[in-house]
């Protein structure tokens, strides 16, 4: 709904004519015959209609000047398209000013970066149209540090963007260098004046589980086995995983109990026993509770899960042991 233009002056024909008869009295005391008849009153009427048509003139906006605040709006180099009415080139310039090009807030760096990255010229550029396939925005943390403890550390005015790229795209052979590079090189022009950002690509975290499964009646052990495998590399996978089968969310916890919830679902699989997350080489990422069992592994906020193997074993009904094979 278009807002409606303010009148700059909205007095009628009869209000005017009423305001100028008011003022005779004061201003000539010797006029006494106010009617229609007389010759100065017809005057008044006849000034009072110019009046209405200049202020008729005056609530209008010509054309001309809609053009030149389009200019306005849309720089100096702007023209007015050929063929193109004004009320659409109206509209365009007002969608055009809605659009998202300033990259302020971490949402702003992910839709940018989804959305309006693929279709520049700095992403045809790359293999495979530089897409991507996910993106995520860390405020207040530089995580193209290499020292540890600064990438750990809270950092004002500073962002990164950890990006994953699309896996239909060929494998670059820089690691992602050239991809990130050019999305700062993006991002540049679009962030405010005053942030620092940064685009790296995701950590990998390794992540072992191991687990007893009691098979129900009559199910293929191995079958078994393979699904209930099959269903957690599904879930920590980084791009179709996760509670929500959109990919595993950057820097969420690897926990126990989500993995036993994963391995009771499986419909071979009567019920879990002793399920274990470790980390291997990243024994500070894993949490335990108060008897020293490993009930999840941490990640940081850039990181995935790189589910490394699975220690699967299963038990029918009659206690028989089958290992994953």
């Amino acid at each position: 709904m278009p807002i409606p233009l303010p009148d700059l002056d909205d007095r009628s024909y009869a209000e005017l004519t009423a305001d100028a008869r008011a003022l005779i009295p004061s201003l000539a005391p010797a006029w006494t015959n106010h009617n229609p008849s007389d010759p100065g009153i017809t005057l008044v009427e006849l000034l009072a209609w110019l009046t209405e048509m200049l202020l008729f003139q005056v609530n209008q906006v010509p054309p001309a000047s809609t053009v030149n605040f389009l200019k306005l709006i849309n720089g100096p180099d702007w023209a007015m398209p050929s063929g193109v009415s004004l009320d659409e080139a109206i509209r365009q310039t007002m969608l055009d000013s809605r659009a998202r090009y300033r990259a302020v807030t971490a949402d702003d760096f992910e839709w940018l970066a989804l959305n309006t990255w693929p279709q520049t010229t700095q992403a045809g550029q790359l293999p495979g149209g530089g897409k991507l396939a996910r993106v995520h925005c860390v405020p207040r943390r530089n995580l193209s540090a290499t020292d540890p403890a600064v990438r750990a550390a809270e950092a004002p005015a500073h962002v990164s963007l950890v990006v994953l790229p699309s896996p239909a795209s060929p494998p670059a052979t820089d690691g992602g260098a050239a991809l990130n590079t050019a999305l700062w090189a993006f991002f540049d022009e679009r962030r405010t004046l005053t942030t620092r950002h940064h685009v790296v690509a995701p950590g990998y975290v390794p992540v072992e589980i191991s687990a007893n499964l009691a098979l129900r009646e009559g199910a293929p052990p191995q079958q078994a086995l393979a699904d209930a495998h099959l269903a957690l590399t599904s879930f920590y996978d980084p791009l179709a995983g996760g509670p929500g089968q959109t990919g595993w969310p950057f820097g969420r916890a690897v926990y126990a109990s989500e993995a036993s919830a994963v391995l009771e679902r499986v419909p071979l699989v009567d019920y879990v026993e002793d399920v274990l997350v470790t980390a291997p080489g990243a024994a500070d990422r894993v949490l335990t509770d108060d008897s020293g069992q490993a009930v999840a592994v941490m990640l940081d906020a850039d990181e995935l899960v790189q589910l490394q193997a699975t220690q699967l074993a299963g038990y029918d009904e009659s206690g028989q042991r089958y290992a994953q094979s």
